[in-house]
């Protein structure tokens, strides 16, 4: 667990988001206390043509707590 402590304080890949080129989707729970859900929208404004959904009430764990709808929208990205 230390490990991801130190990760999470450390890393920084900010300057390099805008060189992704690579179709992304920024999927994030909007009562996510771990990481805040304004993050979502920084990172989908900086990473070029990005697309970005928040699941309302879902919280860090969106993947398995709002699996039926989490699911269906990376299915919905990966098709298009």
């Amino acid at each position: 667990m230390a490990g991801t402590s130190v990760a999470s304080r450390e890393h920084d890949a900010w300057d390099a988001l805008p060189g992704i080129t690579a179709p992304t989707l920024v999927l994030h729970g909007t009562d996510d206390v771990f990481n805040p859900a304004a993050n979502a929208p920084l990172l989908a404004e900086r990473i070029p043509g990005a697309g970005l959904r928040m699941i309302p009430g879902a919280r860090h764990a969106y993947f398995d707590e709002f699996r039926a709808v989490a699911g269906p929208l990376v299915l919905d990205f990966l098709d298009g």
